[in-house]
């Protein structure tokens, strides 16, 4: 099967869709497919582009904007490779539901298009995220002429219906495997504490950081041998916002590429992760296939994910989530049992089962 794979999420930085696309490409090519990315230059260390060393010049004056054009490329290189017809599928990665490739898209060629969750479609913690409603129309549009639309979870699935108003049959759910790939441990440029729980990936409005610091604060301050450690760079109003509740060194924030994430989840205390909305939880699936108790919102595809295998907040009761972290930090016997809950919850989502699932759509698509 020749696969055209559109590069624009490679366009984005380290996250959790350009982890996703990276490892499909690549498990894909290991079952013998041929995957076409066009791709001049990618913004992380999951895929290299034809140019990849182009990314250095990022650092000089103006920099930006000449890596800015070398993206442009790619999108140049992907239009004429539509038209080239070299391919028997085109695999859809616009997370914004970009629809320029549809002009260059000749009669009879499908594409599949993968949607991990309508978050730019909904109303979000810090107002709309997509108040003129255009998203969901775009939304609706690719489905309409996708050959088939991949859902990463039942509940992104059934929220994509209900925006889409299409035909449940044009629909189909893949669950995402346990991404995250063993290998060498690497020591943290910060070094950890003996005790901490830890937050996995951006701190937006819908990942309810803000809200659970504020909950906290009073429990950690009593706690001065348990810290936060965070992913990411700290921004100067979170810095503020930390030294304003008596926080800013219990807090520690931590670069963390595979390597270090793996130490955390094995040493944390359990992950926090008290999300208003989610199309599937990647970190959640991440902690439980390393042994790391989870705590997490009963929002979005979270149960679904987790299953039993979590102590469950309200992310809009502060004393929901008090509860839980207290309950998990003091103890022991319930980390004990949300381990092994965790680790047997984790068997269900492998990346094998997820290839195999796109594997299929594109030998339906191919027969069709």
């Amino acid at each position: 099967m020749r696969i055209l794979v559109d590069p624009e999420i490679f366009f984005f930085g380290r996250c959790g869709m350009v982890r996703y696309y990276s490892r499909l490409c690549e498990e894909l090519e290991k079952k013998g497919h041929q995957v076409i990315v066009p791709l001049v230059r990618s913004n992380s260390d999951f895929i290299s582009g034809k140019w990849q060393k182009t990314s250095v010049l990022g650092a000089l004056p103006f920099g930006r904007k000449f890596l800015d054009k070398v993206d442009v490329l790619s999108k140049k290189w992907y239009y004429r490779a539509i038209k080239a017809l070299e391919y028997d599928v085109i695999l859809l990665t616009s997370p914004v539901f970009e629809d320029g490739f549809l002009q260059h898209l000749p009669p009879g060629k499908p594409f599949v298009m993968v949607v991990h969750d309508t978050m730019r479609c909904v109303l979000g913690p810090d107002g709309l995220f997509d108040p003129a409603g255009s998203n969901a129309d775009r939304l609706s549009y690719l489905i309409r002429r996708a050959a088939k639309v991949i859902c990463i979870s039942e509940t992104t699935r059934q929220d994509t219906l209900r925006l889409s108003l299409v035909n449940s049959t044009s629909l189909c759910t893949i669950y995402t495997g346990n991404l995250l790939q063993a290998g060498p441990e690497e020591a943290p440029a910060v070094p950890l504490p003996a005790k901490f729980l830890l937050f996995v990936g951006d701190r937006t409005g819908r990942k309810n950081f803000r809200f659970f610091i504020m909950s906290v604060a009073p429990y950690l301050k009593g706690q001065p041998d348990l810290y936060l450690v965070c992913t990411g760079n700290v921004t100067v109003w979170e810095e503020d916002l930390l030294v304003s509740l008596g926080l800013k060194g219990q807090v520690l924030f931590v670069n963390a590429p595979d390597s270090v994430l793996r130490q955390l989840y094995q040493r944390a205390l359990a992950l926090v992760y008290p999300s208003l909305y989610e199309g599937f939880g990647l970190p959640v699936l991440e902690a439980m296939a390393l042994g790391c108790p989870v705590v997490t919102s009963t929002c979005g595809a979270l149960v679904e994910v987790a299953g039993e295998a979590a102590l469950y907040v309200d992310p809009a009761s502060s004393d929901s989530i008090l509860q839980a972290v207290r309950q998990v930090v003091e103890q022991a016997d319930v980390r004990a049992q949300l381990r092994q809950k965790g680790l047997r919850q984790a068997e269900i989502f492998t990346v094998e089962k997820m290839v195999l699932g796109f594997e299929a759509v594109f030998q339906k698509i191919s027969q069709n």
